[in-house]
């Protein structure tokens, strides 16, 4: 046993620390506590009630944080659950605990050495937050295509079956709900969040009007027969005229003391509160004059740009016998100059990038048709290289290596230095087998790159393919 307060080993059998005096026995008995919630979260676990065993495994590192079991096997627990990410973080703290003879190190290496599980991990996480980020907006039915992926990828990310089930259940598709729900169930049985959307699913449309709340419903005829008592002749009574002067005289007091300095408080106000109203209307008229200035700046910047590139295209010196080879150079200026006028998020680069592609600016005798090329390569090239690396990531996700390898290649060539594009070239020729390929890019990646994130995992794979 260590003692909490040195630090120091010493027997279980002694009841204070030889070195520094500590007594153990309360100790011990938080240690013992701890323990019997580790026991009662494994129990739980067995049963799949992994709920439960969440709750029991973190009242176990309340009382002893240092306590490697429950913290591993609660990692364990959110890994089952989907949670990559505290899976990890729960792991990663045990083995700062116990660096040595530690589970935890084992369950790491798992889930790093296979970064093809890992990537696929990364992308449900990304693709649920995108989903959740729809169904927000309302945009039901692209969320619901998202989630789908997501359990597509990652079959035990309990969240995306809660989400996905609450969208079919806004849309009344209660069988489908139902079916996502069941398959939660499946993997957490005592899951607050899918019983609760289960007993939605499951209560009739009726329920609301429950005889049980409302016991005076259920009341038998009889109960409504009201015995007839004994005529007896009322008494005048003085003390109904005395209650009525009393209410009088305190309705007369709350009149005055409260409503009438109320209503005097309120027309005070009156003139503050026009005047507030004036001074926060000011302020959003000069936040919009602020905002169409700034909108007006970036309409002149553009339109020099544009004329700009029109000087450049008016100054163009086109020889008689050689027209032609500026027609496609013409006709990406044509393409750039539409879509700079629309937003940044939706212009096309990667049409203007492949008639860019077409251009051997060698035949260009002239300096300023040249620089304009450059330009327009400057440009567009980053952005097209960056969306074909996108489409291709999609591709190599979903197993699509040979289309994968299409759109890498087209990443490469617009920008030979992204070093994600080659890597992923490398792990597509490997997937289909073409040990040679994938050799030729992986070591692309360890002699140009080599402090790159993806020179490790580089290096590793280009040892299997060289077997």
């Amino acid at each position: 046993m260590i003692c909490p307060n040195c630090g120091s080993n010493m027997s279980d059998k002694k009841k204070r620390c030889e070195r520094c005096g500590t007594d153990m026995s309360i100790y011990r008995k938080i240690y013992r506590a701890s323990n019997q919630y580790y026991n009662n979260g494994l129990a739980r676990v067995k049963v799949r009630d992994l709920s439960g065993a969440i709750i029991s495994l973190k009242s176990s590192l309340e009382l002893n944080k240092m306590n490697t079991s429950a913290r591993n096997l609660l990692g364990l627990i959110y890994y089952e659950m989907g949670e990559t990410v505290a899976a990890l973080s729960e792991w990663v703290i045990s083995r700062h605990f116990q660096p040595t003879e530690n589970d935890a190190e084992e369950y790491i290496n798992k889930v790093q050495s296979n970064p093809t599980k890992l990537d696929a991990l990364n992308q449900a996480i990304k693709r649920y937050n995108t989903a959740l980020t729809f169904a927000k907006q309302g945009s039901d039915d692209l969320s619901i295509i998202q989630l789908k992926k997501v359990v597509t990828l990652n079959p035990h990310f309990i969240r995306a079956y809660h989400l996905l089930a609450l969208l079919h259940l806004k849309q009344k598709e209660n069988e489908k709900a139902k079916k996502y729900l069941l398959k939660a169930a499946k993997i957490d049985v005592s899951n607050t969040m899918t019983l609760r959307y289960l007993q939605e699913l499951e209560a009739p449309e009726g329920a609301t009007k429950d005889p049980d709340s409302n016991p005076e419903a259920e009341r038998s005829s009889t109960s409504a027969i009201i015995p007839i008592s004994t005529y007896k002749e009322d008494k005048p009574n003085i003390m109904a005229f005395v209650n009525l002067v009393i209410g009088v005289i305190i309705g007369i007091a709350v009149t005055a003391f409260l409503i009438v300095p109320t209503l005097e408080k309120r027309q005070s106000t009156g003139s503050d509160s026009e005047y507030l109203d004036y001074s926060t209307s000011l302020a959003k008229i000069e936040e919009q004059e602020g905002t169409i200035g700034e909108l007006q700046n970036d309409k002149t910047q553009l339109e020099q740009q544009i004329e700009t590139l029109q000087e450049q295209i008016d100054n163009l010196v086109i020889p008689d016998d050689k027209t032609s080879i500026f027609d496609t150079l013409i006709e990406a200026t044509q393409i750039y100059l539409t879509e700079i006028e629309k937003a940044e998020s939706s212009r096309d680069y990667v049409k203007m990038a492949d008639k860019l592609a077409t251009i051997d600016e060698t035949q260009f005798a002239n300096e300023e048709a040249v620089a304009l090329v450059a330009r327009l390569r400057e440009v567009s090239y980053p952005a097209a290289a960056e969306a074909h690396y996108d489409t291709g990531h999609d591709y190599y996700s979903d197993g699509k290596y040979e289309k994968a390898i299409k759109e890498l290649e087209k990443a490469v060539n617009l920008n030979p230095e992204d070093v994600n594009a080659i890597y992923f070239m490398g792990r597509s020729y490997h997937r289909i087998d073409d040990k040679e390929n994938a050799a030729l890019y992986y070591n692309i990646v360890l002699t140009e790159y080599p402090d790159s994130n993806r020179a490790s995992d580089a290096q590793s794979f280009l040892e299997q393919v060289q077997e």
